[in-house]
């Protein structure tokens, strides 16, 4: 079994997340905010929301992953954790300067609904609004104030506000609109997320095989918008034969598994025929190293150790 750490861990805050598993939050309903701290599998991952008066980039969801990578983080790192990604060592160590004001002392402890009700403010930016006639014009550089005639109509004042942003730059934020220190590099699938955390957290914990993770009556690797049946070594767990192996426009097998399973066939002795089973080390492998194309959950770790979630903007941790 291929080693995740160069010492023995042993994790205590940090945990797999079982299929159905709910929160735990008990607050008011105007603060669960249509539901999202429980609906965490939902194809508009990307697009931002409404949260107490301002704009959240993301779903609240997308912050329960980056809340469990960074606990995770920070437990690996309390026990001098060496984290091995592509034969090289990682050493664990947050970078306690990028998270100004998560407090991290309660993020090993706390559970995410108690710590967000009192840090969404780090995460959410104002959204526009009206100035009454006695509201004060605000000295806030990250504040614009313009005025309109409101007889104009509106199609023409938002050519306007093209215009003079065009001239004036006056909005300044990042590319994604944000102002938050905070912000989630990649789209968020939150499937996909959580069967990496989850492959990660099992794989440190060394109690299950990779075909028990992956078969698992807890479905701690559940399917996705991409594999709605499971990924492909799931899907043949009582065996592979010699169908659908090679190309084929209904090939659900991941990349990985294409490369070392597409050359897997039937083997006969005598006339008996020898079904071999699935290699589920390759699902597990991608999940937790990523491939050419995706970050696997130790890239993950690793940027969220730098401040970043969920890549880091200038490394790729494969070199």
């Amino acid at each position: 079994m291929a080693k995740y750490t160069t010492n023995l861990i042993k994790l205590k805050y940090s945990r797999a997340v079982k299929k159905g598993q709910t929160s735990s939050y008990s607050g008011s309903e105007n603060l669960r905010m249509d539901d999202e701290f429980y609906n965490i599998q939902t194809p508009r991952g990307d697009l931002s929301k409404m949260v107490d008066g301002g704009i959240l980039e993301k779903r609240i969801a997308s912050y329960r992953h980056w809340f469990k990578f960074l606990k995770l983080a920070l437990e690996l790192e309390q026990q001098d954790a060496v984290l091995i990604l592509k034969k090289k060592h990682h050493k664990i160590k947050v970078k306690k300067s990028m998270y100004a004001g998560w407090d991290l002392k309660k993020v090993l402890t706390m559970n995410f609904d108690d710590w967000w009700k009192d840090h969404r403010h780090l995460f959410i930016d104002e959204i526009s609004r009206v100035l009454a006639n006695t509201d004060k014009i605000s000295s806030d550089k990250n504040k614009v104030t313009i005025e309109f005639d409101s007889n104009r109509r509106l199609s023409d004042v938002i050519k306007d506000m093209r215009r003079m942003n065009r001239e004036q730059n006056l909005f300044r934020g990042k590319s994604d609109g944000m102002k938050s220190n905070f912000v989630i590099n990649g789209r968020v699938i939150d499937a996909t997320l959580q069967n990496r955390y989850n492959a990660l957290v099992l794989k440190l914990e060394n109690k299950l095989t990779n075909k028990e993770i992956l078969t698992h009556e807890h479905q701690y690797i559940r399917a996705t918008s991409k594999s709605q049946l499971g990924y492909k070594s799931q899907q043949d767990r009582d065996g592979i034969d010699n169908e659908g192996i090679g190309n084929n426009e209904h090939d659900t097998r991941s990349a990985a598994e294409q490369r070392v399973m597409g050359s897997l066939r039937v083997s006969y002795e005598d006339t008996e025929i020898k079904i071999q089973e699935p290699n589920w080390a390759i699902t597990i492998f991608e999940l937790t190293n990523g491939s050419a194309s995706t970050y696997g959950a130790k890239q993950i770790l690793l940027s969220v150790c730098d401040g970043y979630f969920m890549k880091h903007p200038t490394k790729t941790y494969l070199e």
